[in-house]
């Protein structure tokens, strides 16, 4: 196709016009061309004067977890926050991990992912007028508390003849990323200002034995009306707690032996034991312990008798007893565990 003519257009003007004038004329030439011409188009909507101009973007991106094969983490919360002000967006990553915001005004956003049991994980990035800004957050998933218990410890003894008051604590936990990333656990009493170290005792298994002298006022009944919690530590450092744990009571009574006791020798074996009633205002049962005393005068536990009912005083015990020194002990055990012992009765089998 032949292309049109170029039209020119030619200014003859006098030598004599001063050069000012002539640029001015210019001026006003091209200004009245360009009136001619009508404007430039504005059909990109990059474009700050195009009638529909783009201004925001979109955010994508996944959730994992923080370890190898790092899977998605499906249902968790993702909130867009723009950092120069101006509405939060919500969305909830899909079964693999990912989500998709659209429509999010270009500059600094900060993204937040977030979920029940896990620690949440933010990340700041830049949004661009019509392109997708890409981000990835790794949750770490909190530590849990299986199973957890504290009960209370009161045994009276002969020597030395002071009471020992006791705290007993255990706790089952476990990490859902993996059993080996819980790297400590503890026992805390916020509103004392209390924290004890838990001990492991096999795998994800912890307890601790705390005297009152270890406790806060010395004494196991400052504990009393206080939230225990079970505080669990994972290698990244998140920290989670178990529900409550309230003690219900220390037994200040101890029963009483009655017999064999005195370190008498017995004149019938096997023995029956026997102690005086328990009064006292609350559900409990008995438990019955014989030790032998072996040459290094170190008691060895031999026979064992739990949940016996509070309306029993006697225990006959099954087998006779080899020649030797030993003693017995009863205890009373409340229905929370808390439970309480009697001083040794001693006796010896000819």
């Amino acid at each position: 196709m032949a292309r049109p003519p170029l039209h020119r257009l030619y200014l003859s003007l006098p030598h004599a016009v001063p050069l000012v004038t002539r640029l001015a004329i210019c001026v006003v030439v091209a200004v009245g061309l360009a009136g001619c011409l009508g404007d430039a188009p504005h059909s990109n909507p990059l474009d700050p004067l195009s009638d529909a101009p783009v201004t925001a973007g979109e955010v994508s991106g996944r959730v994992t977890g923080i370890y190898p094969p790092f899977d998605g983490r499906g249902g968790v919360r993702v909130r867009v926050m723009p950092q120069g002000g101006g509405t939060e967006r919500v969305t909830t990553t899909a079964t693999d991990g990912t989500f998709t915001l659209d429509g999010i005004p270009g500059g600094r956003i900060l993204v937040v992912a977030e979920a029940d049991g896990l620690a949440e994980a933010s990340v700041e990035t830049d949004v661009v007028a019509g392109s997708t800004s890409e981000v990835l957050l790794q949750l770490n998933a909190l530590p849990v508390v299986t199973a957890q218990t504290a009960r209370t410890v009161h045994i009276e003894r002969w020597f030395p003849d002071v009471p020992v008051f006791r705290l007993e604590v255990d706790a089952d936990v476990t990490d859902p990323d993996r059993p080996s990333d819980v790297d400590a656990v503890a026992l805390v009493v916020e509103s004392l200002g209390f924290r004890a170290p838990l001990t492991e005792v096999g795998p994800g298994s912890y307890e601790a034995a705390l005297d009152a002298a270890a406790l806060p006022g010395g004494q196991v009944q400052s504990l009393l009306g206080q939230a225990l919690r079970i505080e669990v530590t994972d290698v990244a450092g998140a920290v989670a707690l178990g529900p409550p744990l309230a003690l219900v009571r220390v037994i200040e009574q101890t029963p009483l032996t009655a017999s064999p006791q005195g370190l008498v020798t017995l004149a019938a074996n096997p023995p029956v034991l026997e102690w005086r009633p328990a009064a006292l205002p609350f559900a409990f049962t008995y438990r019955a312990d014989v030790f032998l005393i072996d040459g290094a005068g170190i008691p060895n536990l031999i026979q064992s008798a739990d949940g016996l009912s509070p309306a029993t005083t006697t225990l006959p015990l099954a087998a006779a007893l080899a020649p030797g020194d030993y003693y017995w002990t009863i205890w009373v055990t409340d229905a929370a565990g808390n439970r309480s012992r009697s001083k040794e009765a001693g006796f010896r089998v000819p």
